[in-house]
């Protein structure tokens, strides 16, 4: 998408939704008008973003109560607009799947939802794939490529009330199928372009694996499942020798064979640390299992990569990590009880010798990687899975998905279809600091925009950068732009462009204009 219909909310809104076949074209265009409302504004109501009109508010509820119009039907030009942008990139494109739940509570007045978590709030779950192309500095979200909701259903049982029996529960379909379901959603690349689908720990399943090489796409997972090996013939074993038959026991068996310093950020009691890691690598060749992890001996072994990276000496506690208080109510005692606390926390860390837990990943890419720099490549790509968790939390936070009220879970399910276009485009507008730095401004918004943010700055309005512009809207959000504090985040730039865009909206009508 050009950068100039990014920045437009309207442009953006007719790019992303103009083509979707809701079979009458006046839900079309009542969609695009939904979008664009709520990209001005996301985190509000639906009240609040179609400005207190009463009659367009009971379009856009006639809207997401319309039976025959889907979810998919609405996601759909989005996705296939993203593969399209996929099949032009000369670089690897990397499909990050995640799951997440969308929690309504306890017991919400929402018809359809099912149980989550341990059972006692009722939602949905959602499964994303969000292409995503890896940069030196950061990933450049494409947009999503698939995406499924679906409901948890109660065990089923029989009449008299037993449970069904293996057999029975076997013959079930598995929510796990969303992800090979979700490869097959995304299709094939196109002839010399690489995809690969990349997930964590719950991706390790040998249907995921099998399918992205069925549909012609690499994969690259967190191992978690202690698969059997197949050894090749030159590596049979010797008579008496007993051989190493897991994967895992296998991988941890490889000597290192390169290293390398990272930067370990402060994240809670953590300070922050340098990191010595060791790397290691190799291939094997896994036995194909069911989804009961039984071995399927009629099915030929796959051969993947493995990338082994540890830190073999973590610090002790007491250096790298702060001592963990429990807060309290306030209150005389109270604080004499916790200063107390304090220091005898302190002093438990400073005379204790136990380390940190040392940091460890084994990935599984099918991509060859036979050098260290393959290695480390292959590390940093799935660094790139942390977009979609960003995703996700556009969708909750910026999106406010979990706080709205409307009384079918069918309806939540055609709001998550307009709310996830404006995560992503949440997530591409915090990546103009890293994709187009130095260039002017001027030309890619609005001229009242750009001469707000050029006054606050206090440059002239023709030297006005992309950079300088989005940490300046930052700002207005609460970034405090300190040297430790890196780059802004989507929730500041946002809740900074609501206020550019309001002091832009006092402008024009001061001025008697019209917005464009």
């Amino acid at each position: 998408m050009e950068l100039g219909t990014l920045l437009s909310t309207p442009a953006w809104a007719a790019a992303t939704f103009g083509e979707a076949d809701l079979g009458d074209q006046r839900r079309t265009q009542r969609l695009v008008y939904v979008a664009e409302h709520i990209a001005n504004n996301p985190g509000a109501s639906l009240p609040k973003q179609t400005q207190g009109s009463w009659a367009d508010l009971k379009a856009v509820y006639r809207l997401l109560r319309e039976e025959d119009v889907t979810h998919e039907e609405i996601s759909q030009p989005h996705w296939q607009h993203t593969r399209e942008q996929a099949n032009e990139q000369d670089e690897v494109v990397l499909f990050v799947h995640d799951d997440t739940q969308v929690d309504y509570g306890y017991d919400p007045a929402i018809k359809g939802l099912g149980p989550i978590g341990n059972g006692s709030h009722r939602g949905f779950f959602v499964h994303s794939v969000l292409a995503v192309v890896p940069t030196p500095t950061t990933e450049r979200v494409l947009g999503l490529a698939a995406q499924e909701p679906w409901v948890r259903q109660p065990t089923p049982r029989h009449a008299d009330g037993r449970k069904q029996s293996s057999k029975e529960r076997r013959q079930r379909d598995r929510e796990s199928a969303v992800w090979w379901r979700a490869v097959e959603h995304v299709g094939r690349p196109a002839s010399g372009q690489r995809w690969l689908h990349v997930g964590d720990r719950a991706g390790d399943m040998y249907p995921f694996l099998a399918k992205c090489g069925q549909m012609g796409c690499d994969f690259l997972v967190r191992a978690t499942q202690n698969r059997c090996l197949v050894p090749a013939p030159e590596q049979q074993p010797a008579a008496g020798a007993e051989p190493l038959k897991y994967l895992l026991d296998e991988v941890n068996s490889w000597p290192a064979q390169g290293e390398r310093v990272i930067e370990v950020p402060s994240e809670h009691e953590r300070r922050a640390r340098k990191a010595r890691l060791l790397i290691s690598w190799g291939q094997v060749q896994v036995q194909p299992t069911d989804l009961k992890g039984r071995a399927d001996r009629r099915a030929s072994p796959m051969l993947v990569w493995a990338v082994h990276v540890w830190e073999p000496d973590p610090p002790l506690k007491r250096d790298a990590q702060r001592a963990r208080v429990p807060s309290e109510k306030h209150g005389r005692k109270r604080r004499r009880a916790r200063a107390a606390k304090q220091q005898a926390a302190a002093a438990s860390v400073e005379t204790s010798e136990e380390r940190v837990e040392p940091l460890e990943w084994i990935r599984l890419p099918s991509v060859p990687t036979e050098t260290q720099q393959h290695a480390w490549q292959r590390v940093a790509w799935y660094g790139g899975r942390w977009s979609v968790e960003d995703f996700h939390r556009g969708l909750k936070t910026g999106g406010q998905i979990e706080q709205r009220h409307l009384r079918q879970e069918a309806s939540l399910e055609r709001l998550l279809a307009i709310l996830s276009p404006v995560a992503v485009r949440l997530l591409q507008l915090r990546a103009l600091i890293y994709t187009v730095p130095e260039q002017p401004i001027r030309a890619l918004v609005a001229p009242e925009e750009a001469l707000v943010i050029a006054r606050r700055a206090q440059v002239p309005v023709e030297q006005l950068t992309v950079q300088q512009f989005v940490r300046e809207v930052a700002r207005l959000g609460g970034f405090l732009g300190r040297t430790s504090d890196g780059q802004p985040g989507w929730q500041t730039l946002w809740e900074g462009w609501l206020c550019v865009q309001w002091v832009v909206a006092g402008m024009r009508f001061a001025s008697g204009s019209l917005p464009p």
